[in-house]
């Protein structure tokens, strides 16, 4: 069991560390590369087409809507980061995951506003380390309500799993009870009929 959960622990530092290196690649670009530009404009039309429909709120993202990219992007990585850590040998880390990835995350995203400065045609923003910070919070957010859900999810079987034990030792007691009201009425009978056959040898005696 603790081989497998050691070999979670670096399938998960592997994802995580490419998806890292993943972002470290796209921030050293000074042009976003064609398919992420094409996902960059899909995303930008679903948003719009919600957003106009439904969602008034998304005024802003429409607005800016790399601010919704480096929220998504960081809210995968932020579960990446949760995973891995969760699945560390090392207790400590296992009890402290949602904090090591809040702190990791975020000073990932500042790390990589810092790095934009270095290459050309970019800029670091504190509105994109403001959606970066967002995305890790929110990703830890929804890992703990996904963890209550399934908590609550788990106790609720359980519970049903114990009513179930509950009245199938309930049927058991009262199958073990007529059993043992069936033996006393056939010791009952026989020793009626004991007591029977006494008095018939008794009678003869007499006679």
């Amino acid at each position: 069991m603790k081989k497998i959960g050691n070999n979670k622990f670096v399938v998960y530092f592997i994802l995580t560390a490419m998806y890292a290196a993943l972002i470290f690649y796209l921030s050293s670009q000074s042009h976003l590369p064609h398919a992420a530009s094409e996902m960059e404009d899909l995303l930008h039309k679903i948003i719009s087409i919600i957003g106009v429909r439904y969602f008034y709120m998304f005024e802003f993202i429409l607005r800016h809507p790399d601010k919704l990219e480096h929220f998504l992007i960081f809210f995968v990585f932020g579960i990446l980061l949760r995973l891995t850590a969760s699945h560390s040998r090392y207790p400590s880390i296992q009890q402290n995951a949602m904090l090591l990835a809040i702190v990791v995350g975020i000073g990932y995203g500042a790390l990589d506003e810092v790095h934009q400065m270095l290459v050309p045609h970019r800029s670091s923003s504190i509105y994109d380390f403001i959606a970066d910070t967002a995305g890790i919070i929110a990703s830890q957010l929804f890992i703990a309500l996904g963890m209550r859900v399934y908590a609550r999810l788990q106790d609720s079987r359980n519970r049903q799993d114990d009513r179930d034990c509950s009245e199938c030792d309930a049927e058991e007691r009262e199958v073990h009870a007529l059993r043992e009201s069936d033996q006393e009425i056939h010791r009952d009978v026989a020793d009626d009929e004991g007591c029977d056959e006494h008095d018939e040898d008794v009678d003869r005696l007499y006679l």
